[in-house]
C-alpha cells in the first residue's frame, strides 16, 4: 500500500509539473522572438518604434527618401495598423511596446514584413469591434479563417486591393500583407523553440546594446545572397558570414549601422581575416573621382591574407585556383608570390562606365619592396619575349613606364571572381604603389587624375565621407551611387530596375556608402555608412547667382576658354574681342594683360609646357600664324610663326607621343593640306605639307597611341578617311573613301589594341558610319530624315569619352544618343544657327547646352530636355562649364561683358 501511495504520489506531482509547464512555464518563455522565423533575413527590434520612427522622419535623409513609393508605403501600412485599433490608439500602445520587424523574402523578386507586437494595455474585443466598425465604413471586407488552432483575421481592401492579415495569441498581435508569412509565425510559435530566429543568431543577443539610438538590426547574414538576388538578373554568389547585429543611426545626413558580425563556417568570406588586424586606407590619396566603386584589403599580415583566401578559393572557387595553377604552369609565375610583395593593402577599383558601357578596373597593390616587385611583374614579359620571340611590351608615359603581363586574368587569380574582368592586364608604378588596369587609356588617365589631384583625398566632399567610415577595416566596400548608377541598373531585373529608374533622384543622393569589417575577439566589428551631403532640391536651383563680372571696351567674339594659373592652380580665362585683342583674366575677374594680335583666332587655345619647366603657355593659330605667349602677356622668341607658302590656318592639333612634352604641332589648312611640324613650326619631313586630297578637312590630325603604334586621323569633308603613321603613310586598309560628305567633327573609340579601336563619322544626310582602325565597315545606318533640308552633326563630350547627335530641322532642334533615339527635341524662334555644347561630368551628371547669339540666350537641359535653370539665361557665345561639388559654375559672353554664373543645384 505504501509503495502504491508513493507510486502515485509521483504520477501526480509528474502530471501536475507538466500541467504547470504546458499551461505557464511554456508560456512564460513565450516572447516576441517566438514568433519569428529562423529563415528571416532582417529583424528590426525596438522598444518605441513610431518614436524611433519619427525622430527618423525629421532627418534630411527621409525626406529625400519619403519620395519612394515604398517608403510612403510603410506610413501608410502604420496608418492602416493605427486604424485597425481605432484611430490614435495603435500609435499610443505601439510606441510603448516591444516590437520586432522582420523582412522576409517572399519570391524571386519581392519581399514583405512581418510584424510582431507585444500588447500590454489594448483590449483585444475593443480593438477588434473599432476595427470592424472602422473598416466595414471603409469597404473593406473581413474573413477569418482557422490554421493549425489558430484564428486568422483577414481584412480585404475595396476591389480586393491589400490584405492585411493578423492574429492576437495571448497578448501578441502578429500581422503582414503577406498572409504566408502570418502561417509561418503560427508553425514557427507551435514548433520546436530551438528552431526560430532567436535560437538561429544565439550568438547576437548577449551583445551590449545602445540605449539612444533608434533600434537594431539582426541580420541572417546567410540570406543576403537571396535579398540581393531579388534584384539582379543574374545571381551573386553572397556568403560573409553567419550573422550580425547592428545598431541604427540616423542623422541629417548620415545613416549608420554600427555592430559585429559572427562567422561559423570556412566558406565564410570574413573567415579570411580572423587572424590578422586591419589596415590604414592609406590608398584613398590615389582613388581617382572617377571611381564607381571599390572593394579595399587591408592586412598587417597579407601572406596570412593570402594563405587564407587559398583555403577560401579552394572551398568556393575553384576555378580561380585552376587558373592560378594554368599560370604558375604555363608563364612560371607565382601568383601567390604577391602576398608577400604586398605592404598592407590590396584595392579593386571599378571605374565608371564609359560611352561604349565597357568596365573598366584597377588592381591596386600597396607594395613594400618596389624594385623585387618591378623584378617580379617584368620578369613575366620577359620571359615570354623569349619564349614567343615577341617584342617586350614597353611603353614610356611621361614619367612613367606602361608594361603589360603576358597573360590574362591576374586579378581573378589572385583574388577569385571578385577580380574578373582583366583580360588585358597593364601595369605601371607610382611612388609605392602597382597599378594595374585592363584598359590602357584608363591606366593613362589614373596619371592624369594623380597631375590633376583629382582624387578622393583631394576631394572635400569624399573625405567628410571617409570621416564616417572606419579607416583601419579588413574589408571595406565603398559605393559613389550617381557613378555606379548605370552599371548597377543594367544588372537589375526589369520590374526592379523600372523601380529605381523611377526613383532614381532619391537614390543617386544617398551619394556615398560603405560596408566594412574588421577582425575583433573571433568576431568582426561592422560598420556601414551612408553619407547624404545635403537635402536635395528638387525642382529648378534656387541660388542662381552672378558671381563675377568684367566689361571689355569690344564685342567678344570667342568662347571665354579656362586655362590653368601654373603658380596657383587656379582656373583663369582667356578670350578675344573684335579688335583682334586677347585678354587674360584671372580668377577674381581682373585683367590681367591684353594683348592685340594679327587676326581672329581659328583654333582652340592649349596649354603647353614649352621649356618643360612646369610653367605653361598659350598655343593658338590664326589664318596665317601660330601663336604661343607666355602668362605675362609676351611671346616666347620667334613667335607668332607662319608656314611656308601656306594662308588660311583652319585648326590646330597638340601631339604629345609619349607625354615628354617633346611637342608636335598638328595644322590644317582651308585647302585640305595638313602640316607636321616640331615645337618650333618646323614642318617634318613628309609634311610640308602633306596633301591628301579632296576638300577641307574635318580636323587637323588627331593622334592616337595604341600600344607601340602612333596613328594620326584626319577626314576630309568630301567623305575621305584617313588615318597615317608618323611617317605621314596610309596604315592598310586606307584611305576609306565614303562618297558623302562629312560632317564635323567625328568621334574616336579608343580600344587595348588597333583592332578594337574605331572611328565613328555622320555625313550631312544622317548616315552614322563607324570604320575600324583596320579600315573594316563595322557599322553604316541611316539616321532617320524627316525633310531634304534636316541637317545632322555629332556632338562630342569636352573629354572626348562620348558624344550625341544633333538633328536639326530648319528651326527644331533634336538631340538623339549613340543608337539614334530621340533623348528630346526642342523648337527656338531663330534663324541663325544655335551653338552646341555636350558636357558629360560623370556620376550622371550630364548638360546639353544651345545657345541662340541671336537672341542672346542660353538653354542648359539635362539628358531628358528639362530646362535646369528654369528659365533661359543669357549668352552670345558657346560657354565654358566647370562642377565644384553641387555647384555649376558658368563662364559665358554677353556682347562686351564675361560673366561668372553660379547655379546650384
Amino acid at each position: 500500500m505504501k509503495k502504491f501511495l508513493i507510486v502515485l504520489a509521483f504520477l501526480l506531482l509528474a502530471g501536475a509539473g507538466y500541467f504547470t509547464y504546458d499551461k505557464w512555464m511554456k508560456d512564460a518563455d513565450l516572447s516576441l522572438w517566438s514568433f519569428m522565423p529562423a529563415n528571416t533575413a532582417l529583424v528590426y527590434e525596438s522598444s518605441a518604434p513610431l518614436q524611433a520612427f519619427a525622430e527618423i522622419q525629421e532627418t534630411d535623409i527621409w525626406k529625400n527618401l519619403e519620395f519612394i513609393s515604398d517608403f510612403k508605403r510603410l506610413q501608410t501600412q502604420l496608418d492602416l495598423l493605427d486604424s485597425l485599433a481605432g484611430k490614435g490608439n495603435f500609435t499610443s500602445f505601439f510606441n510603448q511596446n516591444q516590437a520586432l520587424i522582420g523582412l522576409n523574402v517572399t519570391s524571386s523578386q519581392s519581399f514583405d514584413f512581418l510584424y510582431v507586437v507585444e500588447i500590454q494595455n489594448l483590449s483585444q474585443q475593443t480593438y477588434i469591434s473599432k476595427a470592424q466598425a472602422y473598416f466595414g465604413d471603409k469597404g473593406y471586407k473581413r474573413k477569418t479563417r482557422e490554421y493549425e488552432g489558430f484564428t486568422i483575421t483577414e481584412l480585404i481592401g475595396p476591389l480586393g486591393g491589400e490584405v492585411f492579415t493578423y492574429i492576437f495569441y495571448k497578448n501578441y498581435f502578429i500581422g503582414s500583407f503577406s498572409a504566408f508569412l502570418v502561417e509561418d509565425a503560427i508553425r514557427t510559435v507551435a514548433g520546436d523553440p530551438s528552431q526560430n530566429f532567436y535560437a538561429r543568431t544565439a550568438e547576437l543577443h548577449p551583445l551590449t546594446k545602445l540605449e539612444k539610438d533608434q533600434g537594431n538590426l539582426y541580420l541572417n547574414l546567410e540570406r543576403i545572397e537571396s535579398i540581393v538576388g531579388m534584384f539582379l538578373k543574374q545571381p551573386l554568389k553572397l556568403n560573409p558570414g553567419k550573422s550580425a547585429f547592428l545598431d541604427l543611426k540616423v542623422s541629417n545626413d548620415y545613416l549608420n549601422l554600427n555592430g559585429f558580425s559572427f562567422t561559423s563556417s570556412s566558406t565564410h568570406f570574413l573567415k579570411n581575416f580572423s587572424n590578422s588586424a586591419g589596415a590604414r586606407f592609406d590608398m584613398a590619396e590615389i582613388i581617382p573621382n572617377e571611381t564607381s566603386w571599390l572593394q579595399h584589403f587591408g592586412s598587417r599580415n597579407t601572406e596570412q591574407l593570402g594563405q587564407s583566401l587559398n583555403a577560401y578559393l579552394s572551398a568556393n572557387e575553384p576555378d580561380a585556383m585552376k587558373l592560378k595553377q594554368q599560370i604558375k604552369s604555363a608563364n612560371d609565375f607565382d601568383v601567390d608570390y604577391t602576398y608577400q610583395l604586398v605592404d598592407e593593402e590590396i584595392c579593386l577599383v571599378h571605374l565608371e562606365s564609359g560611352a561604349t558601357g565597357a568596365t573598366h578596373k584597377l588592381l591596386l597593390l600597396e607594395i613594400s619592396d618596389m624594385g623585387e616587385a618591378l623584378s617580379f611583374f617584368n620578369s613575366a614579359g620577359e620571359r615570354d619575349m623569349l619564349k614567343t620571340g615577341d617584342t617586350l611590351y614597353s611603353e614610356p608615359y611621361g614619367a612613367y613606364e606602361i608594361r603589360k603581363l603576358p597573360f590574362s586574368d591576374y586579378p581573378k587569380a589572385l583574388l577569385g571572381t571578385m577580380g574578373e574582368g582583366f583580360e588585358h592586364c597593364y601595369y605601371l608604378q607610382y611612388r609605392n604603389y602597382l597599378v594595374f588596369c585592363n584598359n590602357l587609356q584608363q591606366l593613362k588617365n589614373f596619371t592624369i587624375s594623380i597631375a590633376n589631384e583629382a582624387t578622393w583625398t583631394k576631394s572635400i566632399r569624399i573625405n567628410r565621407f571617409l570621416e564616417q567610415t572606419n579607416r583601419e577595416a579588413n574589408y571595406s566596400l565603398m559605393v559613389n551611387i550617381p557613378r555606379a548608377w548605370s552599371a548597377l541598373t543594367a544588372q537589375m531585373k526589369p520590374s526592379w530596375k523600372a523601380f529605381f529608374e523611377e526613383h532614381q533622384l532619391s537614390f543617386k543622393n544617398l551619394e556615398f556608402a560603405a560596408v566594412q569589417f574588421s577582425a575583433v575577439d573571433n568576431k568582426f566589428y561592422t560598420n556601414t555608412t551612408i553619407y547624404q551631403p545635403e537635402l536635395p532640391k528638387r525642382t529648378i536651383p534656387e541660388r542662381i547667382t552672378t558671381k563675377e563680372s568684367i566689361v571689355l571696351p569690344d564685342y567678344i567674339i570667342t568662347k571665354p576658354w579656362l586655362v590653368t594659373n601654373h603658380d596657383t592652380r587656379q582656373r583663369e580665362t582667356l578670350l578675344q574681342d573684335t579688335s583682334g585683342t586677347v585678354y587674360l583674366i584671372d580668377a577674381e575677374f581682373n585683367v590681367l594683360w591684353d594683348k592685340k594680335i594679327n587676326g581672329s583666332i581659328t583654333s582652340d587655345i592649349r596649354q603647353i609646357d614649352y621649356y618643360n619647366n612646369g610653367k605653361l603657355q598659350y598655343l593658338f593659330t590664326t589664318q596665317n600664324q601660330v601663336h604661343i605667349i607666355d602668362r605675362t602677356g609676351t611671346y616666347i622668341p620667334e613667335f607668332p610663326r607662319g608656314l611656308p607658302k601656306n594662308q588660311g590656318l583652319s585648326d590646330l592639333q597638340l601631339i604629345d607621343y609619349d607625354k615628354s612634352k617633346k611637342y608636335r604641332f598638328g595644322i590644317a589648312n582651308k585647302d585640305g593640306k595638313i602640316y607636321l611640324t616640331d615645337k618650333n613650326v618646323k614642318p617634318l619631313k613628309g609634311w610640308d605639307p602633306l596633301d591628301i586630297g579632296g576638300n577641307a578637312l574635318v580636323s587637323a590630325p588627331i593622334h592616337r597611341r595604341i600600344g607601340r603604334k602612333d596613328i594620326l586621323i584626319t577626314a576630309t569633308r568630301s567623305g575621305q578617311v584617313t588615318l597615317l603613321n608618323r611617317r605621314g603613310d596610309d596604315y592598310k586598309g586606307f584611305p576609306v573613301k565614303l562618297e558623302s560628305t562629312l560632317t564635323k567633327p567625328f568621334f574616336i573609340k579608343t580600344g587595348n589594341s588597333f583592332e578594337e579601336s574605331s572611328l565613328v563619322l555622320l555625313t550631312t544626310n544622317g548616315e552614322l558610319v563607324e570604320i575600324s582602325f583596320t579600315g573594316q565597315l563595322l557599322r553604316r545606318e541611316q539616321l532617320y530624315k524627316p525633310v531634304a533640308r534636316t541637317m545632322f552633326r555629332i556632338v562630342p563630350d569636352v573629354t572626348g569619352d562620348t558624344y550625341l547627335i544633333l538633328r536639326r530641322t530648319e528651326s527644331s532642334y533634336e538631340m538623339l544618343d549613340t543608337e539614334g533615339n530621340v533623348l528630346f527635341k526642342k523648337d527656338y524662334f531663330t534663324d541663325r544657327p544655335l551653338y552646341t555644347q555636350y558636357y558629360q561630368l560623370g556620376a550622371g551628371k550630364e548638360f546639353i547646352v544651345f545657345t541662340d547669339p541671336g537672341g542672346t540666350y542660353l538653354y542648359l537641359y539635362d539628358r531628358n530636355g528639362n530646362l535646369l535653370t528654369g528659365r533661359p539665361l543669357t549668352s552670345s557665345q558657346p560657354i565654358s562649364i566647370m562642377q565644384y561639388e553641387n555647384e555649376l559654375h558658368i563662364y559665358k559672353v554677353v556682347d562686351r561683358n564675361l560673366e561668372l554664373v553660379t547655379v546650384a543645384f
